[in-house]
């Protein structure tokens, strides 16, 4: 079975990124996400394929999900119209799914979701994209990291997976 985990980290007002970057260096939740997202299928949106300057994310397979046809990718990423196409491609690679971004993708992946990985930076930092707060009355999190602000890390966080509750 595949399972569908949503990937982000974000401010304590929810931040997810100010135009279209993320605005933060946290090494530690780099290595979460590469945890997360290593060696499955990875869905976009144009704007976030668009950060990794036309590199696809190695040992993953980068899908970008897209309702333009004539959208450009760079090679090594495929092109997917809906989440349908998306789970039918990691059901068929045998793999499971992690969607990294952007919030428009965040959303039309949630009501199949069956992880969260969030990571919660402790920063007042405000931004243009936001999440919105996770329902604890869907959700039961986790802690799987926490660490303090240093060299490698910008801030304070602490990690947590969330899964649905029974």
């Amino acid at each position: 079975m595949t399972t569908i985990s949503l990937v982000w980290a974000q401010t304590n007002d929810g931040t997810i990124a100010v135009n279209n970057q993320i605005p933060w260096h946290q090494k530690d939740d780099m290595l979460l996400f590469k945890q997360a997202t290593l060696n499955k299928v990875i869905v976009m949106g144009r704007h976030t394929m668009e950060s990794f300057n036309g590199r696809p994310l190695p040992k993953r397979l980068n899908l970008v999900l897209t309702h333009d046809e004539s959208l450009a990718v760079p090679e090594g990423f495929q092109k997917v119209h809906s989440v349908e196409e998306a789970i039918d491609v990691a059901k068929a690679a045998n793999l499971d799914l992690a969607v990294i971004g952007g919030k428009p993708i965040y959303e039309s992946f949630m009501p199949v979701a069956d992880k969260l990985v969030v990571t919660y930076l402790d920063t007042d930092l405000t931004g243009d994209v936001k999440m919105p707060k996770v329902d604890k009355t869907v959700w039961k999190g986790t802690p799987i990291a926490q660490g303090t602000h240093n060299e490698a890390n910008d801030y304070d966080y602490e990690a947590l997976e969330y899964e649905l509750r029974d």
